[in-house]
């Protein structure tokens, strides 16, 4: 589980081999950034009829799909 480095121990999802595996990783913290900040900002969103209700849950359901996305195509 973990990978040991120096003196220091280190998990494995730390551990970056390549350009490219960096950059997805980079992908799915900027995702996870947007989904956090969705859901922030349903505190304060006003909604008032049923349409606008479903255009904030297709927006996060988007979000939420692209980090799934990003995570099957990391793991091939």
């Amino acid at each position: 589980m973990y990978l040991v480095v120096g003196f220091q121990k280190r998990p494995k999802w730390m551990r970056i081999a390549s350009l490219d595996e960096l950059k997805t990783k980079l992908g799915h913290v900027v995702v996870m950034i947007l989904l956090v900040k969705m859901f922030e900002r349903s505190k304060s969103v006003l909604i008032s009829t049923s349409t606008d209700l479903l255009a904030y849950s297709i927006s996060i359901f988007l979000i939420s799909g692209a980090l799934l996305v990003l995570r099957n195509i990391s793991h091939h």
